[in-house]
Formats: structure tokens, sequence, C-alpha cells
């Protein structure tokens, strides 16, 4: 990968970063919810159970 590469996928993921800190909380369930990270009741998918562990600490 070339630096030039490197470059443009910092951008990508600084500009996603700024848009999710952005969101409010009903966007960003939601946006969990359509990635299948989190059921339409806002618990983990199984595949994502350990995330739960640290979210809850």
């Amino acid at each position: 990968m070339s630096d030039k590469d490197i470059a443009k996928l910092t951008e990508l993921a600084n500009t996603r970063l700024e848009r999710a800190r952005a969101m409010s909380k009903k966007e960003a369930i939601l946006s969990l919810n359509e990635a299948g990270i989190l059921t339409k009741k806002g618990k983990f998918m199984q595949a994502y159970v350990e995330l739960e562990e640290v979210v809850n600490k």
C-alpha cells in the first residue's frame, strides 16, 4: 500500500469518526443495528457478545 493510499484511508477514517461522534444515541443504535451488531431490541448479536462485557464495565 502506498503512502497516498494510507493518507486516503486515514482521511476517510477521520471523516467517518467525526460523523459518528456527531450522531445522536438513537442514530448510533440504528447504525449498529443496520450493521448487524445489535438486535432491534438493542442487544448484541451472538458474534459480538464479548463487546457487551466491555461496554457494561
